[in-house]
């Protein structure tokens, strides 16, 4: 009876310290996402006057900061704190044999990250940090093609390189806005892809 007795406090103790620990960790990631931290995001001017053309100087300038990681267009770079991401180019691929799209068309994002740090690492997440959004304000996350190169996914040291594609299963669309943050802070970057600068 006394060795019972001791058996269902035990269990009763155990269930405490499980509840405990399980609201506290719900209350760790509440304030997580709940913080005001802003992410340091910033505009990248490249070096290659080949890239600045008259026409999209004027643009620019007539942009503030905040405008200016708003329309991003194809090619251009933002800081987030101490790593680089370029949008290096968009493609369409109708999909293989055994991977067919639910909508119309996978499309492409292939982007470099440049980790500048001295001493952190990036960890890049296409789930977490990207989503699509098409013309019709509808949203795709990112979704798995095999035939795609290799995935924007994982882990950059510092001083280390990393470039991927994120594949995005989309409805046709005069254009589309890649919207790049991280989920535990406010502030992102968006690039512009106008239908026409899409590689087939």
């Amino acid at each position: 009876m006394l060795c019972l007795e001791k058996q269902r406090l035990r269990v009763t103790h155990m269930k405490i310290r499980t509840l405990t620990f399980i609201i506290s960790i719900f209350i760790f990631l509440l304030l997580l996402g709940c913080s005001a931290n802003e992410t340091s995001i910033e505009k990248v001017e490249a070096n290659d006057t080949a890239e600045h053309s008259s026409e999209k100087e004027e643009r620019n300038a007539s942009k503030t900061d905040e405008e200016n990681i708003k329309q991003l267009t194809i090619g251009e770079s933002v800081k987030f704190e101490e790593t680089t991401i370029t949008f290096n180019e968009a493609r369409i691929e109708p999909g293989g044999e055994f991977e067919k799209p639910t909508n119309d068309n996978f499309l492409i994002a292939n982007l470099t990250a440049v980790n500048n740090s001295k001493d952190q690492e990036f960890v890049m997440s296409s789930l977490l940090n990207v989503e699509l959004e098409d013309a019709k304000g509808n949203t795709y996350s990112a979704t798995i093609l095999t035939e795609a190169g290799d995935q924007f996914d994982g882990s950059v040291e510092p001083g280390e390189t990393m470039t991927g594609d994120i594949p995005f299963d989309v409805s046709n669309s005069d254009q589309y806005e890649l919207h790049f943050s991280n989920p535990f802070q406010s502030g992102e970057a968006t690039w512009i892809i106008d239908a026409d600068e899409l590689v087939n």
